[in-house]
C-alpha cells in the first residue's frame, strides 16, 4: 500500500483495480474517534488530487462534509468546477438559471436529501409562473447535470432529477422567404450599405455570428472559396471573436462566382472609405463592420434588417435566411449531404429533421422519376 505520512492521508489500490484515499475529517463528537473520509477513482492521479483539494479545505477550515452539503453550495462548487471547459455564455445561463430559479427554492435543502418530488414541484411551480417550456427545460438540464456530476463524485446514492416529468415543447413553424420573398427583400435591401452581407447570408445560410466574423484572409478569389472558422459574439468584455464550437462547423464554402464578383466590388467599396476616414478608420480585415472598421453590433445589425423587411412588407427573424437557404437548396435539388456540409451541421439526420417537408417532397419527386423510368422499361 502506497502510504502517505501521518496526517497527510492514505492512498492504496483495491483489488478490483479501483484506487482508494481516505482522509480524516474530524472528530466524532459521541465516540471521540476520527472520522475518515473515503473516495475513489479509476487512477492515483484522480484520488490524489480529491484528497489534496479535501486536505486544503481541511487546513483552510473550509471543507463541509457531503452529508452536510446544500444544494446552493453544491452548484456553487460545480458551477466553478465547469467555468474552464464551456463558453462564457453557456456558463452565465447556467449561473442563471441556479441563482434565480432554483437555489430561491431548494438551495437550503442539504443534497443528500433532494428527491425527485422537490424538482418536480419546482418545474411544476415555474409553469405557473409563465415560463417558457424552454426556459423551464433549461431549468431542469441545469439541476440535472449539476446532479450527474454530484452521483459521479458518490455525493449521492442516484440522481433524483432522472423521474422528473418534463413539460412538451411546442415545435416552432418553422418560416422561410419563397423566392418571390427573396426578390422583394432584396430589392428594398440594395440602398442598404449592408446588402452584399445579406447577398451573402442567402447564398450560404451562415449563421449570424459566423457572417460577422469573416475576415478578408478567410476569401479565396481565386477558387471561389470561403473559410468559416470563428464568430462574433458578445461577452462580458465586450465583442469578441472565438472559435467554432464543432469541427463540423469549421467549414470551407464554395461560393457562386455572382457572389465573388458582389465580394470583389464590396472590397472596393470599402478600400476607397478606408483611404478617406484614414486614422479614423480601425481595419480589423473583416468583410462586413461599422463605417469606422470596428465590429458590427450584431443587434444592431438585425434591427436594421427587421427595418427593411417591414419595408418589403415581410416577417421572418434573421435566422430564417438560413432556413431560406436550405430550403431553396434542397427544393433545387442539391443533396441534403452537401447542403449539411454548407450549413456546419453535424449529421444529415439534422438536416431531415428540421427540413423534412421539403426532403419529403424531394423524396415524392424521386419516386414519380423512377416510376416513370420503370413503366417505360415494361413496356419495352
Amino acid at each position: 500500500m502506497a502510504r502517505r505520512s501521518k496526517g497527510e492521508g492514505t492512498i492504496c489500490r483495491r483489488k478490483d483495480g479501483l484506487w482508494m484515499a481516505q482522509a480524516t475529517i474530524g472528530i466524532n463528537p459521541q465516540t471521540g474517534k476520527p472520522c475518515r473520509k473515503t473516495f475513489y477513482g479509476k487512477t492515483r492521479r484522480e484520488v490524489a488530487e480529491k484528497l489534496n483539494t479535501i486536505l486544503h479545505e481541511i487546513q483552510q477550515g473550509s471543507y463541509i462534509e457531503p452529508s452536510q452539503i446544500t444544494v446552493e453550495q453544491w452548484l456553487t462548487d460545480w458551477l466553478e468546477g465547469r467555468k474552464p471547459h464551456i463558453e462564457e455564455s453557456t456558463w452565465s445561463a447556467y449561473e442563471v438559471m441556479a441563482r434565480c430559479h432554483i437555489n430561491p427554492s431548494l438551495g437550503k435543502v442539504k443534497l443528500k436529501d433532494l428527491r425527485t418530488r422537490d424538482i418536480q414541484s419546482l418545474i411544476n411551480n415555474k409553469l405557473t409562473e409563465n415560463l417558457s417550456p424552454r426556459t423551464v427545460k433549461y431549468i431542469y438540464t441545469t439541476i440535472n447535470m449539476a446532479l450527474k456530476q454530484a452521483l459521479k463524485e458518490r455525493l449521492i446514492p442516484y440522481n433524483p432529477a432522472e423521474g422528473t416529468e418534463l413539460p412538451k415543447q411546442e415545435k416552432k413553424e418553422m418560416k422561410t422567404l419563397s423566392r418571390q420573398d427573396v426578390a422583394q427583400f432584396l430589392q428594398v435591401a440594395k440602398e442598404s450599405r449592408h446588402y452584399p452581407a445579406f447577398l451573402l447570408e442567402l447564398a450560404t445560410g451562415l449563421r449570424r455570428g459566423e457572417l460577422l466574423a469573416i475576415k478578408w484572409e478567410n476569401v479565396d478569389f481565386s477558387k471561389r472559396t470561403l473559410s468559416i472558422k470563428e464568430q462574433l459574439v458578445r461577452a462580458k468584455e465586450g465583442l469578441t471573436f472565438k472559435s467554432l464550437k464543432t469541427a463540423k462547423s469549421k467549414r470551407t464554402i464554395t461560393l457562386p462566382a455572382d457572389i465573388v464578383e458582389m465580394l470583389r466590388m464590396h472590397r472596393k467599396k470599402q478600400a476607397e472609405l478606408k483611404l478617406m476616414l484614414g486614422p479614423v478608420y480601425e481595419d480589423n480585415g473583416l468583410l462586413f463592420c461599422a463605417e469606422d472598421g470596428k465590429p458590427l453590433d450584431p443587434k444592431s445589425f438585425v434591427d436594421h434588417f427587421k427595418r427593411l423587411l417591414k419595408k418589403a412588407g415581410l416577417n421572418v427573424r434573421f435566422h430564417d435566411l438560413r432556413h431560406t437557404f436550405a430550403t431553396l437548396s434542397l427544393e433545387a435539388g442539391i443533396p441534403v449531404k452537401t447542403v449539411q456540409d454548407m450549413l456546419g451541421h453535424t449529421t444529415s439526420k439534422m438536416v431531415m429533421d428540421v427540413y423534412g417537408h421539403v426532403t419529403k417532397d424531394m423524396h415524392e419527386a424521386a419516386a414519380a422519376t423512377i416510376g416513370g423510368i420503370l413503366a417505360e422499361c415494361i413496356k419495352k
